[in-house]
C-alpha cells in the first residue's frame, strides 16, 4: 500500500469516534478504553499492508476494532465491569435540558447491555446497514435484525423501569 501513514491518518480522522464507541461498548472504565483504543490503532497499522479491498474499508476497521476488542478482554479478564456513574461527564448546565437527560438515560441503559449487543445498538445509532453489522460482528443479515429487534426491545423495558423508580 502506498503512503501508509497517510491513510492511516486518513482512517484515524474518518473513523475515531466509532473506533472509541467500540471501545466503550467492550470497557466501562474510561482508562481500559484509552488502552484498549490504542491498542485498536496499532493492530489497524499492522494489518494496514494486509487490507485486500473485500470489504468496504469502514467495515474491515471495524472487524479489526472488534477482534481486537475481544482479545483484549481476554488477556484483561475482566468479563465483569464496574457500572460507570450516572453522569457521563456531561457539564452541569447540559444536565438541565430534558434532551440531555433522556440521553443520558439511555446511555446508562446500553450500559446495562451485555458487550455484544452494546456493540449491535452503537453500530445501529451510527446509522450502519444491517448488512454491515453482520460483516462486523461476524453474523447473518437475519440474525442481525432478529437481535437488533431484541436489544430495542430490552433497552425500551430498561428505560421503562428506570422511568418507575424515578417517579
Amino acid at each position: 500500500m502506498q503512503n501508509k501513514e497517510a491513510i492511516f491518518n486518513q482512517l484515524l480522522k474518518d473513523n475515531h469516534a466509532s473506533i472509541y464507541r467500540i471501545c466503550m461498548a467492550y470497557l466501562y472504565d474510561r482508562s481500559h478504553a484509552d488502552d484498549l483504543y490504542q491498542e485498536i490503532l496499532y493492530n489497524i497499522w499492522k494489518s494496514l499492508d494486509g487490507y485486500k479491498g473485500n470489504a468496504q474499508l469502514s467495515t474491515w476497521i471495524y472487524r479489526v476494532a472488534v477482534n481486537t476488542a475481544i482479545s483484549y478482554n481476554i488477556k484483561q479478564k475482566k468479563q465483569q465491569h464496574a457500572a460507570l456513574p450516572e453522569t457521563l461527564n456531561i457539564a452541569a448546565e447540559e444536565r438541565n435540558t430534558q434532551e440531555e437527560v433522556q440521553l443520558q438515560q439511555l446511555r446508562y441503559c446500553i450500559q446495562q447491555l451485555e458487550a455484544q449487543d452494546r456493540l449491535i445498538i452503537s453500530l445501529v445509532l451510527e446509522d450502519k446497514s444491517y448488512k454491515e453489522i453482520a460483516e462486523i460482528t461476524g453474523s447473518n443479515t437475519n440474525n442481525v435484525g432478529v437481535k437488533i429487534n431484541r436489544i430495542k426491545a430490552r433497552l425500551l423495558k430498561l428505560m421503562e423501569n428506570r422511568a418507575e423508580h424515578e417517579l
